[in-house]
């Protein structure tokens, strides 16, 4: 599985490939935390 597929088993999903991590500048940070807190707004639907 090394070759970028996206494959399902049940309620799960197995990713492979070069996968990166995203790099989040101080300001964009900030701007994610200051989101959280709007009315109606959850940490979970910010992160999505």
């Amino acid at each position: 599985m090394t070759d970028g597929t996206i494959r399902r088993y049940n309620d799960g999903e197995v990713l492979s490939g070069v996968q990166r991590r995203r790099r989040w500048t101080p300001e964009e940070k900030v701007r994610i935390v200051e989101e959280t807190y709007l009315p109606g707004l959850t940490v979970s639907l910010v992160a999505r």
